[in-house]
């Protein structure tokens, strides 16, 4: 048996969407949950990437083994390009709170933080594309390159049979981990695999899953008007880690082998660099690198964001409409000051580009996309990504308090907003869902490569939404 099929562009909409609902909805796009990774305080996204991987390793090499081909994709291995770009992007993420995705998702929430955050990615991916040009950026993606290794060796030699076996070695040794990771520092009693079923939660994990609802809702508001209950950021039992991240876990592995089934790898910071030379470096050499390769990826961006804000609204309930709210690490550790934040997520959003595109992918094209293809690439990033955050989250937050609310501060009130019902909003993001695939897929048909204005059409629909959301959150 073999199956083989190439997808158009505009299903890049639908898989950034994908990963964009499940993604906003565990609130990766909140800077507060990617900090608290990097504090090591809370393991959410840790777990979680470990589980994709491991359950994206036996589906894609599975598949591949049944005679289902794959646009494979791994990451070349140029060790010291790779390394300093990881240890970058780590020192980045730390600062600013983003990854070169969640920047978009944060967008479609409506965060005033993506708004430092985005021109400074954009900054950083143009850095790159100058510095490529010289001879310490050729060095850099040029010296110790042993090309697209994967654990069983190169990928244009690739055996099915003993990789599958590989993937499920893999698997089990993820899965291993995970049964004896607790979510939250301190914590023993909500580990992901250890309580599949239902147990209270101790009090000091019930005390950080209250609070971490507190940091995802803090400064948002319920557009939807009805009386069903919000949904539930805070429950009462450990299996809300367990049983969710696996579940999520699932949805999220199959999306990403999917990608790669049907045209490419899932990623997400190319799309920057193709940005600015569209708009600015037309005649740099990375330009021509990254516009002889790119594909669906800033149409995934555009989805992400589509999926960040449909979520914000429809499910999570969590929109923020660009109001004035700080990460509490950050808020703790260093005063209520705007313009301090700004700087911080314009100026670590800057080093997470720049080592995204040194090392020539980020969080989804190395980490997830990469340790599912067990790219030796991936992994080689994702140690020097964690090691730098770690570092980096302890100098720059210290001790400093991670609760939103700290004793003696009193709680931020309700925020007010219009109020709507569900099914005319549920109407309107379908309806825009549409367009923009009816408006990508004309202007795309027929196209060798694609243009910028197939991008910004269904950008500017997404972005017309936002401001209308942020309208009704203000009044």
């Amino acid at each position: 048996m073999h199956v083989s099929v190439t997808a158009p562009l505009w299903v890049g909409l639908l898989v950034g969407l994908g990963f964009g609902l499940p993604a906003a909805h565990w609130g990766i796009g909140n800077p507060e949950t990617v900090i608290r990774t990097a504090r090591l305080l809370d393991r959410l996204i840790i777990g979680c990437f470990a589980a994709v991987t491991a359950m994206g390793a036996v589906l894609l090499y599975g598949l591949h083994a049944l005679g289902f081909a794959m646009h494979f994709g791994p990451k070349p291995l140029y060790l010291w390009g790779v390394l300093l770009g990881g240890l970058l992007f780590g020192v980045g993420v730390a600062i600013s709170g983003y990854f070169p995705g969640t920047e978009w998702i944060a967008l479609g929430e409506g965060r005033r933080d993506a708004l430092y955050a985005i021109p400074g990615a954009i900054l950083g991916a143009a850095a790159w594309t100058l510095v490529y040009q010289t001879p310490a950026g050729r060095w850099l993606t040029e010296a110790a390159n042993f090309g697209d290794l994967i654990l069983t060796g190169d990928i244009a030699a690739l055996r099915p049979g003993l990789t599958f076996a590989v993937a499920v070695g893999y698997a089990a040794l993820m899965f291993g981990a995970l049964f004896y990771l607790p979510r939250y520092s301190g914590g023993n009693s909500s580990s992901c695999l250890r309580h599949l079923r239902r147990c209270s939660l101790e009090d000091g994990d019930r005390a950080r899953a209250a609070d971490t609802a507190a940091a995802l809702r803090e400064g948002t508001v319920d557009l939807v008007h009805d009386d069903a209950p919000k949904p539930d950021d805070g429950p009462a039992t450990n299996d809300f880690y367990a049983r969710r991240i696996l579940v999520t876990a699932a949805a999220v592995a199959t999306l990403v082998v999917a990608a790669i089934f049907l045209r490419q790898i899932f990623g997400q910071s190319t799309s920057y660099s193709w940005l600015v030379g569209k708009l600015a470096l037309p005649g740099f050499d990375y330009t021509a690198v990254v516009t002889r390769g790119i594909g669906w990826e800033p149409l995934t961006d555009v989805g992400v964001m589509f999926g960040g804000l449909v979520a914000a609204v429809l499910i999570g309930r969590r929109f923020s409409g660009f109001r004035r709210v700080l990460p509490p690490s950050w808020r703790n550790r260093f005063g209520p000051s705007t313009g301090r934040r700004a700087a911080a997520a314009f100026g670590g959003s800057f080093l997470v580009l720049f080592g995204a595109r040194m090392a020539g992918g980020c969080a989804s094209g190395h980490i997830l996309s990469g340790g599912v293809q067990l790219a030796l690439s991936g992994w080689v990033f994702t140690a020097a990504v964690l090691i730098a955050m770690v570092v980096t989250a302890r100098l720059v937050y210290r001790d400093a308090d991670w609760r939103t609310v700290p004793d003696g501060v009193p709680a931020p009130r309700p925020v007010a907003g219009r109020r709507f019902s569900a099914l005319p909003l549920a109407g309107v993001a379908v309806v825009a869902l549409a367009a923009m695939a009816g408006v990508t897929a004309w202007l795309t048909a027929g196209a060798a490569t694609l243009s910028l204005a197939a991008v910004l059409a269904p950008l500017a629909i997404v972005l017309a939404l936002v401001a209308a959301a942020t309208v009704a959150a203000r009044s």
